[in-house]
């Protein structure tokens, strides 16, 4: 339509401007200017208001070009003949106006084409790719680190105390090789490397499943590091998590099943950070009021309950469990301050060594699968024939108890003040079952002076931290430090599920760690943490541990 209005413009344009040159013949048909301007209200180019602004502008340029013949009218050859109405040209704003509703039709073909072609293709709309795609999120973490081991001048008297349990279990006897000991005497420099790769897919509003794949290795569940100095072999990944995890609509009651992280409140003192747990937890969390948001929590209870297989035992109903019940609060201050109160209970189930009848091996299941540096240990191996035959296996029960208290002055913000306390006890530790259960096999692994009464109770732990500065990493120039000193006695906690930077590990220890980090650029980071231990009742054992580290998150 709007093709032929301009023709009829154009020809309006040209017809009158002949005119004006050579006159109208008397048999041909004129078109006045109220026909065209007619013909452009019809053929919508023009609104009635715009036709009787054209007419008026047109009815002043005749009477201007009345004038202006009168005066020059001595040099017209032909005069004027007054029944020809001149039109000397379209008006600028008719003009412009033509330009523009041409070009918003052609813009409007063209948009239609694209975009229909676009939904045919599926390219560039919301359903171009499938649905699940929207609904995964990636996310994840590198880690370079230098590690130096530096060990106190008097370790290693007397020498080869420390066993590596670990090393024992494995070949069933204690051998004459370094590698059945600890290495308490030579210092380490190593350059160590963490990746870790994590997908959450939305399956519903309430329902996701997650994952997560790492460098690591199969036997440690508290470090995902790999060390350089491998003669450039590739290093190993491992599934970190694989769980599902459902959640009211309201959030207040939720659950998670399969290899997920800790889902407890808690320190590294029991716990080491990268330790991930395998079983079912189920957590509830009492709603304020029936509108009550996530951000407008100001007294947040809780309780969460869990269980996690340890080992699952073919040739016994005594399957090694864990049970975990906590349960707690943190309340939110009318100044940001925040407090939060934090009571656990962890018990396993099946977990002491019982020692084997003679020359049987029924009982090796109770040894455990892993084992790290500080627990009473005693032999469950009862070979006479083969006396140097040696199976560790704990000697005493855990069930432990988990107080932890966390205060966080918001008065600096953005610079956070958080104070932490965290006590452990073991009250499943018994000395005289502990004696009974060994018999007389003997006790190893109990590292303290000679003049303390074998099977004392060393079951208690706790540590006091103070937190200073940003509390994400995640701009340019935020900071954070911290100080904390640990105490860990040989039978608080299980030593192989212990902080793995606090001297290697593992339990009957003390000392400082001081940590400082500093963002540099945004999810970018570097870090520098010292740590001083020592053991508190064995031979000496001392080990500081400087570690530079440069994380990224992504």
């Amino acid at each position: 339509m709007k093709f032929h209005v301009l023709t009829i413009c154009c020809f309006m344009t040209i017809n009158t401007a002949a005119l004006s040159q050579e006159g109208t013949p008397e048999n041909s048909p004129v078109l006045s200017t109220m026909d065209i301007v007619n013909m452009l209200i019809i053929e919508g180019v023009i609104s009635e208001q715009k036709a009787q602004e054209m007419l008026q502008s047109i009815t002043a340029d005749k009477v201007q070009d009345k004038i202006k013949a009168d005066k020059n009218n001595h040099l017209n050859e032909t005069p004027l003949d007054a029944k020809v109405v001149r039109v000397p040209y379209v008006p600028k704003y008719i003009q412009n106006q033509i330009r523009d509703e041409v070009r918003l039709g052609l813009r409007e073909d063209v948009a239609g084409d694209v975009i229909g072609q676009a939904k045919h293709e599926r390219w560039g709309v919301p359903d171009a790719f499938p649905a699940w795609v929207n609904k995964i999120k990636f996310k994840g973490d590198f880690r370079l680190r230098y590690q130096a081991d530096l060990f106190a001048d008097g370790n290693g008297d007397p020498q080869n105390i420390y066993l590596n349990a670990q090393a024992v279990n494995d070949v069933g006897a204690i051998e004459a090789d370094p590698s059945f000991f600890h290495n308490v005497t030579e210092d380490r420099h190593r350059l160590r490397a963490r990746l870790r790769l994590a997908m959450d897919a939305k399956i519903t509003e309430g329902t996701m499943v997650g994952m997560r794949i790492s460098t690591g290795n199969l036997n440690d569940p508290v470090s995902t590091n790999q060390s350089l100095g491998n003669s450039f072999e590739p290093y190993q990944l491992v599934l970190d998590r694989a769980f599902i995890k459902m959640e009211s609509e309201v959030k207040d009651h939720t659950f998670i099943g399969g290899r997920m992280p800790n889902p407890y409140i808690s320190t590294d003192l029991l716990w080491d950070k990268d330790l991930n747990f395998d079983g079912l937890v189920y957590k509830y969390r009492p709603l304020q009021s029936d509108d009550m948001f996530e951000e407008d929590r100001v007294f947040d209870a809780f309780l969460t309950v869990g269980a996690f297989p340890l080992e699952e035992v073919e040739l016994s109903s005594d399957d090694k469990w864990l049970f975990g019940l906590q349960s707690g609060f943190n309340w939110a201050f009318n100044n940001q301050n925040k407090l939060d109160i934090v009571l656990s209970y962890y018990d396993y189930s099946n977990i002491e060594g019982e020692r084997n009848e003679p020359e049987s091996n029924l009982l090796d299941y109770t040894a455990p699968e892993l084992l790290a540096t500080g627990n009473t240990l005693h032999n469950i191996s009862n070979s006479v024939a083969n006396p140097n035959n040696v199976l560790l296996g704990l000697a005493a029960d855990y069930n432990i108890v988990d107080l932890l208290i966390k205060y966080k002055f918001s008065n600096f913000s953005p610079v956070n003040v958080i104070l932490t306390m965290n006590y452990v006890e073991n009250i499943g530790y018994d000395q005289d079952e502990v004696l009974a259960r060994a018999g007389g096999a003997g006790l190893l692994g109990i590292y303290y002076a000679a003049d303390e009464e074998a099977g004392a109770e060393k079951n208690t732990g706790y540590q006091f931290k103070v937190d200073v500065g940003w509390p994400t990493l995640n701009q340019r120039g935020n900071w954070r430090a911290s100080l904390a000193f640990k105490y860990l006695e040989r039978d608080a906690v299980l030593d192989v599920y212990t902080d793995s930077d606090f001297r290697g590990g593992g339990t009957d220890v003390q000392g400082y760690i001081l940590q400082g980090d500093y963002a540099f650029d945004n999810n970018t980071w570097f870090s520098l943490k010292l740590i001083s231990a020592d053991e508190i009742d064995g031979p000496p054992f001392g080990q500081d541990t400087i570690q530079f580290d440069l994380s990224a998150n992504f």
